[in-house]
């Protein structure tokens, strides 16, 4: 008789998004009275379109025991045919009769819950930190006064207030004087 899963512990999988993620699925596991992993993935690769997928049995145990991710389509697969088993309907609104939490009236599914939570397992993210943070741009830094040769200019200490080298054909301004280091350009385009 093959052993009947049960929810991995904290030693084997630790407090974080992807515990949160597995313990909404086995939510599911057991309304629908704990199938077999066979039996959810022959469902599965049974299933309507667009959840008909091709998902292995070990896939299926892998996700309830917290071991991988997998990809949506086949953790969406599993929850469809979680949710038919158990006579729920993954339309349905996940917190519409839950009287301890109202965050704002959330008004999510029970497959755009399960989602969310894949997202934030695959990303790492714990729930309650908002969808991940980007690294901060770093402001640009004008590059350093050059010490000698080209474009360095001893009065304007090399590049001047508009970020322009003061050789630079391109320049606006008026008319340079022509030192010994320096041609002269003109404003107007060579063509």
């Amino acid at each position: 008789m093959p052993q009947i899963l049960r929810m991995p512990s904290e030693d084997e999988l630790p407090r974080g998004p992807k515990r949160i993620f597995v313990s909404e699925l086995f939510t599911y596991f057991r309304a629908a009275g704990r199938p077999s992993p066979a039996s959810i993935a022959a469902a599965a690769s049974q299933g309507p379109q667009p959840a008909r997928v091709t998902v292995s049995r070990e896939t299926v145990h892998r996700l309830l025991k917290g071991e991988t991710t997998s990809t949506w389509p086949k953790v969406r697969a599993v929850h469809e045919v979680l949710c038919q088993m158990a006579d729920h309907d993954p339309t349905w609104r996940r917190f519409s009769d839950s009287s301890d939490y109202d965050e704002d009236n959330d008004t999510r599914t029970l497959r755009e819950y399960i989602r969310d939570l894949w997202n934030n397992a695959v990303d790492g993210v714990e729930v309650d930190d908002g969808p991940p943070q980007l690294a901060p741009v770093p402001e640009p830094t004008p590059p350093p006064a050059p010490a000698g040769g080209w474009g360095s200019n001893a009065s304007s200490g090399g590049w001047g207030a508009s970020q322009q080298p003061q050789d630079d054909p391109w320049a606006t301004g008026t008319p340079q004087k022509k030192t010994s280091s320096q041609q002269v350009y003109s404003d107007e385009p060579p063509f």
